[in-house]
């Protein structure tokens, strides 16, 4: 289970010392079939919301968040880094489809009125 309060920080490579998006998560993040150029703001602005913690099958994230940012639901992958414990990486993410906007419904509350 996600603790959003015990990280300092989110955990972002620098693209300066590391221009390749397979292994720099900005640039991975930022690509345009993932969370796009605004991903640092969309991850910021879905944990200043309301979020909420998903099943979704994955190999490499330890936490699979739904939230809103961006007027868009988006789904984000995250581990802890490897820099620090109490750092969050960002993986990956896109905008989250029908499933993850229910499971993201029933466990808030909320009602989602934006496209799915």
């Amino acid at each position: 289970m996600l603790d959003i309060y015990r990280y300092e920080v989110i955990d972002w490579d620098d693209p300066e010392m590391d221009c390749d998006p397979d292994t720099n998560n900005l640039l991975h993040c930022q690509q345009a079939d993932h969370l796009g150029a605004q991903a640092e703001l969309i991850v910021y602005e879905v944990f200043r919301g309301v979020w909420a913690e998903v099943q979704f099958r994955t190999q490499t994230a330890q936490y699979t968040v739904v939230g809103l940012a961006l007027s868009s639901m988006w789904l984000l992958l995250l581990k802890d880094s490897h820099k620090r414990p109490d750092w969050l990486r960002p993986i990956t993410g896109w905008p989250a489809e029908g499933p993850e906007i229910r499971q993201w419904e029933q466990a808030t509350g909320e009602t989602w009125k934006g496209q799915r």
